[in-house]
């Protein structure tokens, strides 16, 4: 198992949003004040990058509006907007190749904008890193983990059979929660991984970046995150993009048995 040892000073949180105006600035709001109570401990700086497909509710420019007044967190807040929403795994990809090039992170987080990923989280992922992880999930399913009230009964079966499903179909050994959209990842990690061939657009992505990463030998550690409801707005995930996860499945089964079967051959 891979594993690296490089200082953590640095960690940015990629933030894709799409209209989500009503909680882009309260999410901007919490995430420094974590930091304002963490740093003195933890000498880690954070940055946010808010990748924003053209939001219709205005949502890039309000991000724009609150780097201008507030001058302060100016240097820490950036913008990537792109044309058009294509997914939330092409906004990953896009925002990732950014903080990669431009800002130079020694972590980058993905992090949901409407408030169910609780920034209270996020130096507890940074320790995780410090002690030696590579890739940090921020969990619903283990010990310390949970889900605020309010999924019915069928979100939570369906939720339960597509994690095993995953977890099994994609040989992910004893990751619990292998779709989970909070987490702190190595930047050395990302560079390591070929983005652009995880052929993936939505929700997929998840499981396909996670899966390359296990490939690829480094360390997986879970730590426990309670998961809150959206704040405002509605979920931005489809019933396409639960069939593009078992497609996934599918594509990456046959490609690693390619993989192994020319292996063998050699």
């Amino acid at each position: 198992m891979k594993t690296h040892n490089e200082q953590v000073r640095t960690a940015c949180l990629v933030v894709p949003t799409y209209n989500e105006s009503k909680n882009i600035i309260p999410l901007l709001k919490n995430i420094f004040l974590t930091e304002k109570e963490n740093f003195s401990k933890e000498k880690v700086s954070l940055k946010v990058l808010v990748v924003d497909d053209s939001s219709p509710d205005g949502t890039a420019r309000i991000v724009l509006n609150y780097k201008k007044i507030n001058s302060k967190n100016n240097s820490k807040v950036f913008i990537l907007i792109r044309k058009k929403k294509e997914g939330l795994g092409m906004a990953y990809i896009a925002g990732m190749k950014y903080a990669i090039k431009k800002l130079n992170p020694d972590v980058i987080f993905e992090m949901d904008a409407d408030h169910s990923h609780s920034p209270k989280n996020i130096y507890q992922m940074i320790r995780a890193i410090k002690k030696g992880a590579d890739f940090v999930i921020g969990s619903r399913y283990v010990s310390g983990g949970g889900i605020e009230k309010g999924w019915g009964m069928h979100r939570y079966v369906i939720s339960t059979l597509a994690r095993s499903i995953t977890r099994i179909g994609l040989n992910l050994g004893q990751i619990n929660d292998c779709s989970g959209g909070y987490r702190a990842i190595r930047s050395t990690v990302l560079k390591k991984i070929d983005l652009d061939n995880l052929e993936v657009k939505g929700y997929a992505f998840q499981a396909a970046l996670l899966e390359a990463t296990v490939h690829e030998g480094f360390k997986v550690v879970e730590v426990p995150i309670f998961f809150n409801n959206r704040n405002s707005g509605n979920s931005k995930m489809r019933f396409s993009d639960m069939l593009e996860g078992f497609s996934l499945i599918y594509k990456i089964r046959k490609k690693r048995f390619i993989e192994n079967f020319k292996g063998e051959k050699k």
